[in-house]
Protein backbone atom coordinates (compact mmCIF):
# COMPACT_ATOMS: atom_id res chain seq x y z
CA UNK A 1 0.00 0.00 0.00
CA UNK A 2 1.66 3.28 -1.03
CA UNK A 3 1.76 5.38 2.05
CA UNK A 4 2.83 8.65 0.93
CA UNK A 5 1.58 11.66 1.17
CA UNK A 6 -1.69 12.70 -1.19
CA UNK A 7 -2.50 16.14 -2.38
CA UNK A 8 -5.22 16.20 0.49
CA UNK A 9 -2.31 15.94 3.12
CA UNK A 10 -0.51 18.97 1.60
CA UNK A 11 -4.04 21.00 1.65
CA UNK A 12 -4.34 19.80 5.06
CA UNK A 13 -0.94 20.89 6.09
CA UNK A 14 -1.63 24.24 4.50
CA UNK A 15 -4.59 25.09 6.72
CA UNK A 16 -4.06 23.35 9.77
CA UNK A 17 -0.12 23.62 10.07
CA UNK A 18 0.63 26.32 7.61
CA UNK A 19 -1.92 28.47 9.46
CA UNK A 20 -3.41 27.50 12.68
CA UNK A 21 -0.15 26.25 13.73
CA UNK A 22 2.18 29.18 12.13
CA UNK A 23 0.49 32.44 10.73
CA UNK A 24 -2.34 33.09 13.37
CA UNK A 25 0.00 32.99 16.52
CA UNK A 26 2.99 34.92 14.00
CA UNK A 27 -0.34 37.53 13.60
CA UNK A 28 -0.80 37.71 17.17
CA UNK A 29 2.89 38.38 18.41
CA UNK A 30 3.81 40.86 15.65
CA UNK A 31 0.50 42.85 16.58
CA UNK A 32 2.12 42.52 20.33
CA UNK A 33 5.21 43.59 19.08
CA UNK A 34 4.15 46.93 17.88
CA UNK A 35 2.03 47.58 20.55
CA UNK A 36 4.92 47.28 23.16
CA UNK A 37 7.39 49.14 21.02
CA UNK A 38 4.77 51.69 20.89
CA UNK A 39 4.02 52.05 24.09
CA UNK A 40 8.03 52.28 24.97
CA UNK A 41 8.28 55.12 22.05
CA UNK A 42 10.21 54.00 20.05
CA UNK A 43 9.24 55.12 16.70
CA UNK A 44 9.40 54.50 13.19
CA UNK A 45 12.42 54.81 12.21
CA UNK A 46 15.17 52.98 10.67
CA UNK A 47 16.57 51.37 14.15
CA UNK A 48 13.05 49.92 14.69
CA UNK A 49 13.03 48.73 10.81
CA UNK A 50 16.44 46.90 11.22
CA UNK A 51 15.65 45.64 14.63
CA UNK A 52 12.42 44.11 13.25
CA UNK A 53 13.98 43.11 10.84
CA UNK A 54 15.49 40.20 12.69
CA UNK A 55 13.60 39.65 15.78
CA UNK A 56 9.35 40.58 15.23
CA UNK A 57 10.01 39.26 11.67
CA UNK A 58 13.09 36.26 11.34
CA UNK A 59 12.54 35.29 14.40
CA UNK A 60 8.97 35.05 15.65
CA UNK A 61 7.96 34.35 12.08
CA UNK A 62 11.05 31.68 11.19
CA UNK A 63 10.23 29.89 14.92
CA UNK A 64 6.80 29.32 14.80
CA UNK A 65 6.98 28.16 11.02
CA UNK A 66 8.95 25.87 11.82
CA UNK A 67 7.29 24.80 14.84
CA UNK A 68 4.42 24.45 12.38
CA UNK A 69 6.56 22.10 10.77
CA UNK A 70 7.37 20.25 13.37
CA UNK A 71 4.00 19.42 14.36
CA UNK A 72 3.51 18.48 10.52
CA UNK A 73 6.20 16.31 11.07
CA UNK A 74 5.31 14.53 14.11
CA UNK A 75 1.31 13.90 12.26
CA UNK A 76 2.40 12.69 8.82
CA UNK A 77 6.17 11.33 9.59
CA UNK A 78 7.38 12.53 6.63
CA UNK A 79 9.44 9.60 5.06
CA UNK A 80 11.20 11.33 2.07
CA UNK A 81 13.18 14.54 0.97
CA UNK A 82 10.61 15.26 -1.06
CA UNK A 83 7.89 15.00 2.07
CA UNK A 84 9.84 17.28 3.85
CA UNK A 85 10.38 19.40 1.57
CA UNK A 86 6.89 20.08 0.11
CA UNK A 87 5.88 19.75 3.62
CA UNK A 88 7.57 22.79 5.13
CA UNK A 89 6.95 24.24 1.69
CA UNK A 90 3.20 24.72 2.05
CA UNK A 91 3.96 26.30 5.77
CA UNK A 92 5.88 29.47 3.74
CA UNK A 93 3.09 29.14 1.19
CA UNK A 94 0.24 29.44 3.91
CA UNK A 95 2.44 32.34 5.79
CA UNK A 96 3.83 34.11 2.22
CA UNK A 97 0.11 34.49 1.20
CA UNK A 98 -1.67 35.88 4.41
CA UNK A 99 0.84 37.89 4.67
CA UNK A 100 0.91 39.89 1.22
CA UNK A 101 -3.01 39.85 1.23
CA UNK A 102 -3.42 41.86 4.59
CA UNK A 103 -0.69 44.05 3.75
CA UNK A 104 -2.77 45.27 1.18
CA UNK A 105 0.29 46.61 -1.41
CA UNK A 106 0.01 45.82 -4.71
CA UNK A 107 4.08 46.17 -5.10
CA UNK A 108 4.32 43.71 -2.16
CA UNK A 109 1.99 41.15 -3.93
CA UNK A 110 4.15 41.93 -7.30
CA UNK A 111 7.36 41.62 -4.95
CA UNK A 112 6.01 38.32 -3.44
CA UNK A 113 5.53 36.78 -6.78
CA UNK A 114 8.39 37.33 -8.52
CA UNK A 115 10.21 36.54 -4.93
CA UNK A 116 8.66 34.05 -3.33
CA UNK A 117 11.24 33.64 -0.15
CA UNK A 118 8.76 32.85 2.34
CA UNK A 119 8.09 29.27 0.19
CA UNK A 120 11.88 28.87 -0.93
CA UNK A 121 12.72 29.21 2.84
CA UNK A 122 11.00 27.05 3.97
CA UNK A 123 11.41 24.48 1.28
CA UNK A 124 15.10 24.81 1.98
CA UNK A 125 14.35 24.01 5.37
CA UNK A 126 12.60 20.79 4.81
CA UNK A 127 15.36 19.28 2.58
CA UNK A 128 17.91 20.60 5.33
CA UNK A 129 16.07 18.51 7.65
CA UNK A 130 15.53 15.52 5.96
CA UNK A 131 19.67 15.61 5.72
CA UNK A 132 19.90 16.35 8.96
CA UNK A 133 17.48 13.31 10.47
CA UNK A 134 19.52 10.97 7.74
CA UNK A 135 22.87 12.13 9.15
CA UNK A 136 21.29 11.85 12.75
CA UNK A 137 20.45 8.09 12.59
CA UNK A 138 24.10 6.81 11.22
CA UNK A 139 25.18 9.26 13.73
CA UNK A 140 27.06 11.61 11.60
CA UNK A 141 27.12 14.07 14.37
CA UNK A 142 29.09 16.69 12.51
CA UNK A 143 27.11 16.53 9.43
CA UNK A 144 23.41 16.54 11.42
CA UNK A 145 25.11 19.63 13.49
CA UNK A 146 25.73 21.23 9.60
CA UNK A 147 22.33 20.37 8.55
CA UNK A 148 20.71 21.26 11.19
CA UNK A 149 22.20 24.89 11.44
CA UNK A 150 21.49 25.72 7.85
CA UNK A 151 17.81 24.27 8.74
CA UNK A 152 17.07 26.90 11.06
CA UNK A 153 19.67 29.60 11.66
CA UNK A 154 20.94 30.15 8.43
CA UNK A 155 17.29 30.51 7.12
CA UNK A 156 16.81 32.86 10.02
CA UNK A 157 19.91 34.69 8.98
CA UNK A 158 19.21 34.66 5.71
CA UNK A 159 15.42 36.46 6.65
CA UNK A 160 16.49 38.90 8.83
CA UNK A 161 18.89 40.44 6.15
CA UNK A 162 17.04 40.46 3.51
CA UNK A 163 14.20 42.21 5.23
CA UNK A 164 16.78 44.72 6.79
CA UNK A 165 18.52 45.55 3.34
CA UNK A 166 15.01 46.34 2.02
CA UNK A 167 14.51 48.39 5.37
CA UNK A 168 17.76 50.31 4.53
CA UNK A 169 17.48 51.12 0.53
CA UNK A 170 13.80 52.34 1.70
CA UNK A 171 15.36 54.52 4.24
CA UNK A 172 18.13 55.83 1.29
CA UNK A 173 15.17 56.44 -1.25
CA UNK A 174 13.23 58.98 1.68
CA UNK A 175 16.20 60.66 2.76
CA UNK A 176 18.18 61.90 -0.92
CA UNK A 177 19.34 64.67 1.33
CA UNK A 178 21.94 62.22 3.27
CA UNK A 179 25.38 62.29 0.75
CA UNK A 180 25.22 59.35 -1.53
CA UNK A 181 21.97 58.28 -0.55
CA UNK A 182 21.19 57.63 -4.39
CA UNK A 183 24.08 55.82 -4.98
CA UNK A 184 24.27 53.79 -1.73
CA UNK A 185 20.24 52.72 -2.22
CA UNK A 186 21.13 52.06 -6.14
CA UNK A 187 23.86 49.47 -4.61
CA UNK A 188 21.81 48.22 -2.05
CA UNK A 189 19.03 47.17 -4.55
CA UNK A 190 21.39 45.71 -7.23
CA UNK A 191 22.54 43.49 -4.69
CA UNK A 192 19.44 42.40 -3.05
CA UNK A 193 17.91 41.74 -6.49
CA UNK A 194 21.45 40.15 -7.54
CA UNK A 195 20.83 37.89 -4.23
CA UNK A 196 17.49 37.22 -4.83
CA UNK A 197 17.68 35.66 -8.07
CA UNK A 198 20.87 33.57 -7.37
CA UNK A 199 19.09 32.06 -4.47
CA UNK A 200 15.83 31.52 -6.21
CA UNK A 201 17.26 30.01 -9.02
CA UNK A 202 20.39 27.90 -7.30
CA UNK A 203 16.96 27.00 -4.76
CA UNK A 204 14.84 26.14 -8.11
CA UNK A 205 17.42 23.84 -9.27
CA UNK A 206 18.06 21.39 -5.94
CA UNK A 207 13.97 21.41 -5.65
CA UNK A 208 13.82 20.47 -9.62
CA UNK A 209 16.78 17.26 -8.47
CA UNK A 210 14.37 16.08 -5.50
CA UNK A 211 11.07 16.16 -7.51
CA UNK A 212 12.74 14.55 -10.05
CA UNK A 213 14.83 11.72 -7.82
CA UNK A 214 11.43 10.99 -6.36
CA UNK A 215 9.64 10.13 -9.82
CA UNK A 216 12.60 8.08 -10.46
CA UNK A 217 12.33 6.37 -7.14
CA UNK A 218 8.96 5.77 -7.72
CA UNK A 219 9.25 4.17 -11.01
CA UNK A 220 11.90 1.47 -9.57
CA UNK A 221 9.80 0.59 -6.98
CA UNK A 222 6.88 -0.21 -9.38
Amino acid sequence: MDKSLKAKDYLKIFFLYGIVYATIPIIILEITWDAIFNMIGLGDGLLRELIASFFRAALIEEAFKFFGFIKANKKYHFSNEKEFMLGAGMIGLAYGIIEKVAAGNAMAVILGIIFPMHIIWQMNQGRHFYKYKNAKDINDNKKAKRELFLATFMIFFIHGSWDALISLVGYFADNPNIANADIIGGILLIGIILFGIIYIVASIVKIRRVLKNSKMNKQLDK
